[in-house]
């Protein structure tokens, strides 16, 4: 991600130097390299100790599922005073991964949704936006997803989590257990295409990725 001129112009999220080139702020990209992986690993972390914290349960397991190869994992990096940052993280599946809840073989989902800790809001709902656009530009109707139970009550009301969740667009379609038996909240996102989004969050997630994925060996680029 390209640093900001100091004689930029500020357009959105996307910024102009005085070469003419556009650099942005914020950019959605794979999380490829064993590197990169760990640091999605501390971001996961970190966003456990602070729920820890507050006496919510985070489970370890979402730490490393981020370290799989095998799983799609994507990144939202900031540009932070010429040092990139990375402030959120998820993992794409393909195909769903809840077909046994009723959910189309086709959709999207998404799963291990979290941001780095201490933040605003601006980080969800930037990943929300990306996720509506890219969805749609892949041909998806909506983009599912679960959050943890423990923010839905035993008569169906929700918690600040999925009410802000709501305020971004997710459906809450109710509640149940996940195969592990932990109780969660089935969410649904419609996909709607952002053609001005491009000027605010960088994509290079692939819309068709290769079906084998390796790490690249080290000296060498994507």
């Amino acid at each position: 991600m390209n640093t900001v001129a100091p004689d930029a112009t500020v357009l959105g999220g996307a910024q102009t130097g005085s070469d003419g080139r556009v650099k942005w702020v914020y950019e959605m990209r794979p999380i490829v390299t064993a590197a990169d992986r760990e640091v999605a690993v501390a971001l996961v972390q970190d966003r456990g100790v602070w729920l820890a914290e507050r006496g919510l349960d985070a489970p370890a397991l979402h730490a490393v599922a981020f370290r799989d190869p095998r799983a799609e994992a994507v990144g939202l990096y900031e540009d932070d005073d010429e040092e990139e940052v990375l402030v959120g993280c998820l993992l794409l599946h393909r195909r769903s991964v809840l077909r046994h809840r009723g959910v189309d073989d086709s959709a999207l989902t998404v799963s291990l949704a979290h941001t780095v800790p201490g933040r605003t809001d601006r980080v969800g709902w930037l990943m929300t936006m990306w996720l509506a656009d890219y969805a749609a530009r892949a041909g998806h109707d909506w983009v599912y997803a679960e959050a943890p139970g423990w923010h839905t009550g035993p008569d169906g009301t929700v918690g600040q989590l999925l009410s802000h969740l709501r305020d971004l667009g997710w459906q809450v379609l109710g509640s149940g257990r996940n195969p592990d038996g932990h109780r969660i909240a089935r969410l649904r996102l419609t996909a709607a295409a952002s053609p001005g989004l491009n000027a605010m969050i960088h994509c290079t997630v692939p819309l068709q990725p290769a079906d084998t994925r390796s790490e690249p060996e080290e000296g060498t680029t994507r």
